[in-house]
């Protein structure tokens, strides 16, 4: 079965091919060319290929194709009805229904870029993150990948061809920070700049010649354009992560869950007669929590306390070191002066006793948190009990 794709550009087709392998279901998007056309592909450097792909393996087949990725790539490259060097492949755990498909145009300038993109699980910020293995105790870890493939309809030179490559690179790491991505393996410290198994195929054309595909060029603006719109999407299509989410999204994204800030909250709730159980407590306390972090104002002081913890974390916040700053110094109140804002904003005057309270104690979860953060977290607990306590 096969998925035909209309993408603009002549001479190219494109169609999802739906096959199987040892019985297990794979799909495999297809970008074929008239004629050999000159790619570079980050798996495979410089090659003239009749075609392009980008393989959806599911999770039944992830220590299978880890193991023997040689086998499996011949049995796709076969099964496509292509010889090994006709063909360069990319590979994802990533549903292949799921893929983005943008294209722009400028005069007579055309750029179409095929993205799939998961980052729940394997996103990673470039040198903070240390690298890890997909495998542990002989099972394999749900991984995360974002796939490029740009095609063009001008001849790129093979400066142009590896210039593009950082263009879209560029592109692709707007993308995540417009979204806020978080690394999956330091959510509440960093943003992800990409996945720890990102790939890019440039396909090169037969029209005008492009020496140059940088910043400062208008291809290079539409490469980057292109690629910052499929990559959005393609994230969206497959984690349902879009700009302008909510905020108790975001906190969960970071391991922060309005359920953890329930029992936080609880450990410091003395039982009344006239407010209530502890099972009415908790369900009142998680629905103003719920509806406080909608609340715009409420939600851009968090933002702030959230931004300025990965200044902190960086080091870029004046006259504050990176190590001074993880040890929380007295000096900094500003962390302080969020949280009983937000205290204050919700649950009035009284709220800052409770933040007090709150902030001497630092029960469960507000432990954990960085300086920013647990108070920011704290004000925000605080606030809603003093409220649904009154």
């Amino acid at each position: 079965m096969e998925k035909i794709i209309s993408i603009g550009l002549k001479e190219v087709q494109a169609k999802i091919l739906h096959h199987f392998y040892k019985k297990i279901p794979v799909k495999t998007l297809v970008i074929s060319f008239d004629k050999k056309r000159r790619i570079l592909s980050t798996r495979e450097g410089f090659k003239k290929v009749k075609a392009v792909a980008n393989n959806f393996n599911p999770p039944a087949l992830w220590g299978e194709v880890h193991k023997n990725w040689r086998k499996y790539y011949k049995w796709i490259v076969k099964e496509l009805g292509y010889k090994d060097k006709e063909l360069t492949l990319l590979s994802t755990g990533v549903d292949m229904d799921n893929l983005s498909i943008k294209r722009k145009k400028f005069r007579e300038f055309e750029v179409v870029c095929f993205v799939t993109a998961g980052i729940s699980s394997n996103a990673m910020r470039a040198g903070e993150d240390r690298a890890k293995s997909y495998e542990k105790n002989g099972k394999f870890f749900k991984t995360g990948t974002i796939n490029i493939i740009l095609i063009t309809n001008v001849s790129l030179t093979d400066s142009a061809l590896t210039r593009a490559i950082i263009t879209a690179t560029e592109a692709k790491t707007k993308a995540l920070q417009d979204l806020d991505i978080r690394s999956s393996y330091t959510p509440l410290k960093n943003q992800a700049t990409g996945t720890g198994t990102d790939n890019v195929i440039i396909v090169s054309g037969f029209g005008s010649k492009i020496n140059y595909t940088g910043g400062h060029s208008k291809a290079g603006e539409i490469i980057a354009k292109v690629v910052d719109s499929a990559v959005k999407d393609a994230i969206y299509k497959q984690n349902r992560i879009e700009i302008g989410r909510g905020l108790e999204e975001r906190l969960k994204e970071r391991g922060i869950k309005i359920d953890e800030l329930v029992k936080t909250g609880l450990e410091m709730y003395i039982p009344h007669p006239q407010i209530g159980s502890i099972k009415k407590v908790s369900r009142l306390l998680k629905e103003e929590i719920a509806n406080a972090l909608k609340d715009i104002n409420i939600a851009s002081l968090i933002l702030a306390g959230l931004r300025l913890e990965e200044e902190g974390e960086k080091g870029t916040i004046p006259g504050l070191t990176k190590m001074k700053y993880r040890k929380d110094p007295v000096h900094l109140i500003a962390d302080e002066i969020l949280g009983i804002q937000i205290a204050t904003y919700i649950g009035g005057t009284r709220a800052l006793f409770e933040f007090e309270r709150l902030d001497r104690k630092k029960p469960r979860i507000l432990k954990k948190l960085p300086p920013f953060l647990d108070d920011v977290i704290g004000g925000l607990i605080s606030g809603c009990l003093v409220k649904i306590c009154s």
